[in-house]
This record gives C-alpha cells, sequence and structure tokens, in this order.
C-alpha cells in the first residue's frame, strides 16, 4: 500500500469515527446526559476532525511511512 492508500484509510477512518461522535452527542442529549459527558465528546470530535486534515493534507506523512 502507498503512502496515498495509507493517507486515504486513515483519514476514512478518522471520518468514520467524527460521525460516530456527532450521533453519540445526539444520543447523550436527547437522554439528557450531562454536559460534562457531551462536552467531552465534542472535544473528542474537534481533535479528531483536526486530525482527518492534517492526515489529508499530508501534514503527518511521517507517520504514515513504512519503516
Amino acid at each position: 500500500m502507498d503512502l496515498e492508500e495509507r493517507r486515504s484509510l486513515v483519514a476514512s477512518f478518522l471520518r468514520k469515527c467524527v460521525i460516530y461522535a456527532d450521533d453519540s452527542i445526539n444520543r447523550k442529549r436527547d437522554r439528557g446526559d450531562s454536559e460534562e459527558e457531551i462536552e467531552k465528546w465534542e472535544n473528542y470530535r474537534d481533535f479528531t476532525e483536526h486530525a482527518v486534515m492534517e492526515v489529508s493534507n499530508g501534514e503527518l506523512d511521517q507517520w504514515l511511512e513504512e519503516e
């Protein structure tokens, strides 16, 4: 698998994590979970969205290179 394929695979996985986090946040709101718990998920989602950007634009290519 070349670097572009690895980058695409990781970015795709992370995007799925963002979707999962958004869905989880909505479920937690519907259940009336605490804002503290929801905020943790929002932070995770925001961090993961940022990671998607960094993976997609090549900033983290050194992490994806074969050794």
